[in-house]
């Protein structure tokens, strides 16, 4: 025998001397034994039948049974199966110049960062990743099921930061199907938002969505009419010709390419209606087949059986309508806030708890409720705790503790132990995309913050030699101006004392004008060397300072310099873009 929640066992010294009681009290004729006369209270009181009487009397044994039954008694364990909904989703986004065409408002890349934005908003389940392009294409973040690590990226993504200028979606559909293909997911789905589709190899993206099982969408941006690309720096972008560039839609030309592919095409709206028409097709969109199985065990609970038998014991009660007043009595019942906590406290564990305060947007109250390290430390951060963070998930010791630990190292500043945590969820796990990409780019950070430090320490070295330049020029300059004070003092003393004695006036100390040249000086030159101490301070500070808020702040800057290493590494390799699309 085993009870699922033994602690409500401990009610059972309460509840039998109630029934005891109850049962006294009903066998002495209730309270009008203490009022009446034993004789004479039989003859007052309208009697039932005994044998009635005796089975009214039985529900009192009901509330042993149902506290019994809520301990959840257990003679078994069974296996239980656990899916998990394999739903995978690839957004693919087009970066080209000609997303800065205002022919829709605010303008082309904007509207599309807000379909983006509306896409996961519906993702309450499954993995999201998003992969964008120009002249080249570029993951930005791998597949993952944490899509406000999309949204925290969203809004640098612009043309600017594309190294290569151009509309190779073909490429891009390529690593969107590597990405699936790396999940280990037998379907999936490719969201591709863009404005025109140049030189689209339809036969090779047929061939890539085929061997991964997944279905295109295409959500169009723009309008046939189209717009001039306005510049950062004014103006528009001309062609070759000098002639304003106006990219319009060519509808028929996406609409030819959609059919041959099997995709979905829609153009984008003001209401969400695109965004459900192209995503209700595809197949990870519903329930997979393919879903994550797991097997766990657990007790089964019989109480049930022991709920029968109370209910059996309060059917008497059913005429005289005490069940129904019990049943009302409970709905009625107004719990004032200390209550509620015993209930809440009582119906549900600590995690559940903290998992309902995360879940309502605060974590903070959620990182006091969680018990297992790993949901206290995502708590702390989301509540932008980083430190309490990565302290909470190094208690385990799993690739996915390490990873978000190296997380929270990096964004508390702490580069060599964030690339440590990485490198230990990668021994775990060596194909971990997302450890591999996290690790790289807090490498460039550390190399630049290394260089940015020894760049400030050359700056500091050059102006302490200049100022002890200029010190041992201002100790020379002083040093002639005693000598040239001593002189002219010996020589006023020889003049005065070849004078009379009663002519002659009476002359401060020689000593006395030498000490009030020398002291404006020595302390004029203290007072500029703590100066320019502490002006190295500062500078140093503000440099620190500066390179703190551009991390965070810039996340546009970062992707720039990723994406042009990525190219660069591509051309290094042997591969030519495609100059003849330039928006």
């Amino acid at each position: 025998m085993h009870f699922i929640r033994p602690e409500l066992l401990w009610l059972l010294p309460v509840v039998l001397p109630l029934v005891l009681l109850a049962w006294r009290k009903q066998t002495q004729g209730g309270d009008w034994a203490k009022a009446i006369d034993a004789n004479l209270l039989p003859h007052l009181i309208a009697s039932e039948s005994a044998a009635s009487n005796r089975l009214r009397q039985l529900w009192w044994l009901a509330l042993p049974f149902l506290l019994l039954g809520a301990a959840g008694p257990s003679l078994e364990r069974a296996e239980l199966p656990v899916f998990e909904k394999s739903d995978a989703l690839v957004i693919v986004l087009d970066l080209s110049q000609s997303m800065w065409a205002t022919d829709t408002q605010p303008s082309r890349i904007r509207r599309a960062r807000q379909k983006v934005m509306d896409v996961l908003d519906t993702r309450l389940e499954g993995v999201t990743g998003l992969v964008v392009f120009a002249g080249d294409a570029h993951v930005v973040t791998p597949l993952t099921d944490d899509t406000r690590t999309v949204e925290n990226l969203l809004s640098a993504l612009s043309p600017d930061i594309m190294p290569l200028q151009g509309s190779n979606a073909t490429e891009a559909i390529e690593l969107a199907s590597g990405l699936l293909e790396t999940s280990g997911l037998t379907n999936g789905s490719v969201l591709l938002i863009t404005d025109g589709l140049p030189k689209f190899a339809t036969g090779r993206v047929e061939s890539l969505l085929a061997n991964v099982g997944a279905d295109l969408a295409i959500l169009v941006v723009g309008t046939e009419t189209g717009a001039p690309i306005p510049l950062p720096d004014g103006g528009f972008l001309r062609d070759e010709n000098d002639q304003i560039v106006i990219p319009s839609v060519d509808r028929q030309s996406i609409q030819a390419i959609a059919s041959q592919v099997g995709a979905r095409y829609t153009d984008v709206s003001v209401d969400n209606n695109d965004i459900q028409y192209l995503l209700s097709g595809a197949a990870s969109s519903i329930i997979s087949d393919d879903s994550m199985e797991r097997k766990t065990d657990t007790w089964v609970d019989l109480g049930y059986w022991l709920a029968i038998c109370a209910a059996l014991f309060l059917l008497p009660l059913f005429r005289r309508g005490a069940l129904s007043a019990a049943l009302l009595a409970v709905f009625l019942f107004d719990a004032s806030p200390s209550q509620a906590n015993v209930l809440a406290n009582f119906w549900s564990t600590p995690d559940q708890q903290g998992a309902q305060a995360l879940a309502e947007g605060d974590p903070a109250r959620a990182a006091n409720l969680f018990n297992a390290p790993d949901w206290r430390g995502t708590a702390h951060y989301e509540a932008g705790d980083f430190q309490a963070s990565s302290t909470e998930f190094g208690k385990l010791e799993s690739a996915n503790a390490f990873y978000n630990k190296g997380n929270a190292l990096a964004l508390s500043g702490n580069f060599e132990a964030a690339i440590k945590s990485y490198e230990e969820s990668l021994a775990l796990e060596p194909d971990r995309q997302d450890a591999i990409d996290n690790r790289d780019l807090v490498k460039s950070l550390l190399e630049e913050q290394q260089q940015e430090q020894e760049g400030n320490d050359q700056d500091g070295d050059g102006d302490q030699s200049d100022q002890e330049g200029e010190s041992q020029d201002s100790q020379s300059d002083s040093a002639e101006q005693d000598q040239d004070s001593s002189s002219d003092s010996q020589e006023g003393d020889s003049e005065s004392s070849d004078q009379p004695s009663g002519d002659q006036e009476p002359q401060p100390a020689s000593d006395g004008e030498d000490s009030d040249d020398m002291s404006p000086s020595d302390l004029e030159q203290a007072t500029e060397e703590q100066l320019a101490r502490f002006n190295e301070a500062l500078e140093e500070q503000q440099a620190l300072e500066q390179w703190l808020r551009r991390v965070p702040d810039d996340p546009g800057g970062l992707l720039r310099r990723k994406f042009r290493y990525q190219t660069i590494q591509r051309l290094r390799n042997g591969e030519e873009p495609d100059d003849d699309i330039r928006w």
